[in-house]
């Protein structure tokens, strides 16, 4: 497995961020509202690459699993 370099962990820690931040910028249209999490969850992978898109994603998830709020209230587990 190859080591990250600072280069690559600062992108990923940007796009963890990005992914956060998302959740909580909601658009209202109609009677539904969309976050802009699913916008920065494709932009991760788009502009990292599948490794480190998955990798950004995957630990945005791990922590909303812990109890951050990284995730929207529509996708938390009940």
């Amino acid at each position: 497995m190859k080591k990250l370099e600072l280069r690559e962990m600062v992108l990923c820690a940007l796009f963890i961020a990005l992914i956060t931040v998302g959740t909580f910028i909601r658009i209202p249209v109609g009677t539904d509202v969309y976050t802009l999490q699913f916008l920065f969850t494709l932009l991760a992978d788009l502009m990292l690459g599948a490794r480190l898109g998955a990798l950004a994603v995957g630990a945005c998830i791990l922590l909303g699993l812990v109890g951050m709020p990284a995730l929207s209230p529509s996708t938390v587990p009940s």
